[in-house]
């Protein structure tokens, strides 16, 4: 059976430029764009034969509840609220493919649409094994874990570029704004835009037995973070599990890419005892 699985987050979406759309207020309108955007996933991949669709409300905002609820479409399961027990909701070894909506490039990209990875007000970068990743990488080598391959990203150009590198030319991606600075871009119109989602989904979901899962190398994993500041690593300081390299930088070593990431948001704590 053909399953998908979709991770969402908002900066991405069709029409979303600025931060006032992401957590201010405009954010009832990025809304209705990202719930809008997720539709035309979910239609898509039924398009391409999936026969079970999840999605995962996976912005930050609003304790995970950024979907307009009554404005989704047939045909999936929706996970909504929090708080959460596993950093991938959802995502097992059972699923075909995943995809990426609405998703953003990651901290220090020039010229990308509101550019961060987790905070743009907290981190500075993030490495997993000495590799830069943002929030895209975070989720493909979680999802690689488990066996289960990209598929699809959408977003803007830089974000699509990101996904090529991290991912290569297998993943599929569909651009529905070309940014212009961090608050500006070319977007298309929406109609447009959720016509290119939809199409790409499909083809996505029948190309996804021939892709290959992003996996980490074998052995442990090694996530490390730098802060903006100091004051925001306190609480990591009385943890036993973690290590601080100095004052801003805290690192997670892990069997995996799915434990390392869990540890990092602070699921599975404290680690069992070995």
């Amino acid at each position: 059976m053909s399953k998908v699985y979709i991770t969402t987050d908002i900066e991405g979406a069709s029409g979303v430029t600025q931060e006032s759309q992401s957590f201010g207020e405009r954010y009832e309108s990025a809304r209705m764009s990202l719930t809008r955007d997720v539709n035309a996933a979910v239609l898509g991949a039924r398009d391409g034969g999936a026969q079970q669709v999840v999605v995962l409300d996976g912005h930050g905002h609003n304790a995970g509840y950024n979907f307009v609820y009554e404005e989704l479409a047939s045909g999936a399961l929706y996970q909504l609220g929090g708080p959460r027990t596993h950093f991938c909701e959802g995502l097992d070894e059972s699923f075909t493919c995943a995809f990426a909506v609405a998703y953003h490039a990651m901290a220090g990209t020039k010229a990308a649409i509101m550019d961060h990875t987790q905070s743009s007000r907290a981190i500075v970068h993030m490495w997993l094994n000495d590799q830069e990743v943002g929030e895209l990488g975070m989720f493909a080598y979680a999802a690689g874990h488990m066996g289960v391959p990209v598929a699809l990203v959408t977003g803007d150009d830089k974000t699509a570029e990101e996904a090529k590198e991290l991912l290569g030319e297998q993943v599929l991606t569909a651009v529905v704004k070309y940014a212009c600075k961090r608050t500006s871009a070319l977007c298309l119109a929406p109609a447009e835009a959720r016509a290119l989602i939809r199409e790409k989904a499909a083809e996505a979901v029948r190309l996804a037995p021939s892709l290959k899962p992003l996996k980490a190398p074998q052995g442990e994993c090694v996530l490390r973070v730098e802060y903006l500041r100091s004051e925001m690593c306190e609480g990591f300081w009385a943890r036993t599990d973690v290590e601080m390299l100095d004052a801003r930088t805290v690192t997670f070593r892990r069997d995996n890419a799915l434990d390392v990431m869990n540890a990092y948001c602070g699921l599975h704590y404290p680690p069992v005892v070995k």
